[in-house]
């Protein structure tokens, strides 16, 4: 039970890393504030305005920003633990092939359950994740 909480608690943990290191301030109850509660103000903004579940452009730029980061770290990560622990550039494409799988259950089964994602963020999103990966392979097969 205990090392399901931790997963649970490290996978919200990075999921919620944008809203944390959110960098604009906002006024909330008279106080500037920036970070968590910054970003919760920004999103109820676009919540009130667009709709629920829809972030807006602003937001969506910003967590693509992330997403986009998060893709180069895994690029990285993959390439260099294909070849530190098996030596070879085919066990890169199975790790990136087992990145991709799991990119696709996160965007379209555990953010929609867990919350209440949009199925158009999730597209987004994934083409967000895996733009980079797909780039990457497409220059280093031809």
């Amino acid at each position: 039970m205990r090392r399901h909480a931790f997963v649970k608690d490290s996978y919200h943990a990075l999921v919620t890393l944008p809203d944390r290191m959110y960098p604009f301030r906002a006024r909330v109850r008279g106080q500037w504030v920036r970070g968590t509660r910054a970003y919760d103000a920004a999103l109820n903004r676009s919540f009130r305005r667009y709709g629920r579940g829809r972030y807006g452009y602003s937001l969506s730029l910003y967590r693509a920003l992330f997403h986009l980061a998060g893709a180069l770290l895994i690029l990285f990560f993959a390439a260099f633990i294909s070849q530190r622990f098996f030596g070879n550039a085919a066990a890169l494409y199975v790790v990136l092939a087992l990145t991709t799988a799991f990119i696709t259950f996160q965007e379209f089964y555990l953010q929609r359950r867990i919350y209440r994602q949009l199925w158009r963020k999730g597209i987004f999103d994934w083409f967000t994740w895996l733009l980079p990966l797909g780039l990457y392979l497409f220059t280093h097969l031809h």
